[in-house]
């Protein structure tokens, strides 16, 4: 399972798609769940429904990721060809000078000031996103043009996937959250002729970094019983995050997440939902870490559990370092784990009937 689970994420991260320009990474994913042997849909927002089992069955699971990442969108081209962009999600304007980017296809840098220009107080602080431009190797607007380069284009990062000399860790672009998109996948290929005590419905949301978009129109599409919702989460386990500050660690297995939550939205598990996690982890003998996010980490679960009457939620979270960052590192293992945690759980859905809040 490891080396699949390489082969579709670097699949997955050499495609750019951010909030609204997820068409690369539907297509490919919709693909590979048609040959996996799901039922294979797409609405017009973007959203991609996977499903498995009697479409009458019940309970009916979703399980969800989403596909986007972080990116930036063209908002000025002036008359010597440079582009200024404004952020789609939650890009850090510190980790944006001299970045290689794509911008609609194409290669370009995001330039500013030279350093030996500097003022001594510009070299201690982080220039903002409004005075960093997009060079993209050409002299004039028309030349921007006759690339195909417009107001609106998206932009990302060029950051390839690469391995460390651990073999089983890596960092690149987009792990927030193909890594989920691939875990996912990976599910629905293990479940491939399995039959299900139950209907599953995956779906890979769009736009979940730009305010859970995908997600709010997913789940009052399918309507289900209860959700678990697959994303990466930052996790605290380098030098500059002090002990006890962010739970979790990359390579101590899949994190469920009991509660999280952004500046605006936020979401606790559903108390059944989480003891079936659990309990689906402890019989497979599955390693995974307990953790709350509050203040650090939003997911689609926030959007997700709000739908209709309320739905019963949880979240496994896949443990990263230097979110939202080019070069978010991870542990493939933590997601061999997430597969395996999922597996079990989906194969347990004949004992998920209570979803009562009451115990």
């Amino acid at each position: 399972m490891k080396e699949i689970l390489w082969q579709t994420l670097e699949q997955l991260t050499s495609r750019a798609g951010p909030p609204g320009f997820e068409q690369p990474v539907v297509a490919f994913l919709a693909e590979q769940f048609a040959e996996a042997g799901a039922s294979v849909s797409i609405d017009p927002m973007g959203n991609l429904y996977a499903a498995l089992g009697p479409q009458d069955a019940a309970p009916h699971l979703m399980i969800s990721a989403h596909s986007d990442e972080i990116g930036s969108l063209v908002r000025h081209i002036d008359e010597r060809g440079f582009l200024r962009f404004d952020p789609l999600g939650g890009l850090s304007p510190v980790l944006l000078v001299g970045r290689r980017v794509w911008v609609a296809g194409h290669p370009g840098v995001i330039g500013t000031k030279p350093g030996h220009l500097q003022t001594a107080e510009e070299r201690r602080t982080a220039p903002p996103v409004e005075e960093l431009y997009i060079d993209v190797g050409v002299d004039s607007a028309e030349e921007v043009a006759a690339l195909n380069i417009h107001v609106g284009g998206p932009v990302t990062y060029d950051s390839p996937l690469q391995r460390f000399s651990n073999p089983d860790r890596a960092s690149g672009k987009a792990i927030d959250n193909r890594l989920g998109c691939a875990v996912v996948l990976q599910l629905v290929r293990a479940l491939s002729g399995v039959a299900l005590q139950g209907r599953l419905t995956v779906v890979v949301a769009v736009q979940e970094e730009v305010g859970l978009r995908g997600a709010t129109a997913a789940a009052r599409q399918v309507d289900p019983d209860y959700a678990l919702v697959v994303d990466t989460l930052p996790v605290g386990d380098t030098p500059e995050v002090a002990a006890g500050r962010m739970p979790g660690a990359i390579g101590q297995g899949p994190v469920i997440v009991l509660a999280a939550a952004g500046r605006t939205a936020g979401h606790v598990a559903h108390p059944r939902v989480a003891a079936w996690l659990e309990a689906a982890a402890i019989e497979g003998g599955i390693p995974f870490q307990r953790a709350t996010s509050i203040g650090y980490a939003v997911t689609d679960a926030a959007a997700v559990h709000l739908r209709g009457r309320g739905i019963p939620t949880g979240v496994v979270g896949l443990p990263r370092r230097y979110s939202h960052s080019p070069v978010c590192t991870f542990d493939i293992n933590d997601a061999v784990a997430a597969v395996e945690i999922l597996v079990q759980f989906a194969g347990n859905m004949a004992t998920h009937r209570d979803f009562s809040f009451l115990q």
